[in-house]
């Protein structure tokens, strides 16, 4: 989602480094902005408050304490399934390394805010407070948590064109436990935690180890 522009070439047509990375924070900010606006229009139709509804509430500071392990873990679990997945596809790669690499590739502490800390808040606001929360409501935990999954996986998988088979499943997975989480904390904060550090690792590795892009 945050890379949508770039991956369709808007952002690409855009000639110089640093330019290229401011535009791509801005427009990544902007389009932020304007999910969570959305989002928050809706939820404030109802009755209550929208942010506590939202799962902006008070949560246990054990819970969030666990996030940061909890995230190396989860990014272990997703790594060794796109090398299980990449050579029965061919020897795919994971397009998001590269875009990401050449958005915000002149100032990647852009990267760092745009990828783990604006996007897992509002994320978590739309996938989990917004969606599974609804969801919840209706069909009960274990169908909110699969089918919130699924739509966090799509979501970010078709936004990175041809790659759904290899990012799927890792999204999938991580959606799952961002939605358990939730479910056991109450709160969204444990969970942007969980996602910040998630994508932070991702975006560390994609800087310090670097990428293969064509």
């Amino acid at each position: 989602m945050v890379l949508g522009l770039h991956q369709a070439g808007v952002v690409r047509s855009l000639k110089g480094g640093l330019l290229l990375s401011y535009f791509n924070f801005a427009t990544t900010v902007t389009f932020y902005g304007v999910l969570l606006l959305i989002v928050l229009f809706f939820a404030g139709r109802r009755a209550g408050r929208a942010w506590a509804r939202l799962g902006l509430r008070r949560f246990p500071v054990w819970v969030v304490i666990l996030m940061p392990p909890a995230a190396i873990g989860l990014q272990i679990v997703a790594t060794i399934i796109s090398a299980l997945l990449s050579p029965a596809l061919g020897g795919m790669k994971n397009p998001q390394e590269c875009d990401i690499s050449q958005a915000f590739g002149a100032e990647p502490y852009l990267a760092v805010i745009s990828i783990a800390v604006v996007a897992p808040v509002v994320e978590e606001i739309v996938f989990r407070g917004f969606i599974y929360g609804g969801l919840r409501a209706r069909m009960g935990v274990v169908l909110s948590v699969l089918l919130s999954a699924a739509i966090f996986g799509l979501a970010h998988s078709l936004s990175v064109g041809g790659s759904i088979l290899l990012l799927f499943p890792s999204l999938f997975v991580a959606g799952v436990a961002l939605a358990l989480v939730y479910e056991r904390s109450r709160s969204l904060v444990p969970g942007m935690v969980l996602h910040g550090c998630f994508n932070l690792i991702a975006v560390v590795a994609i800087f310090v180890v670097g990428t293969h892009c064509g």
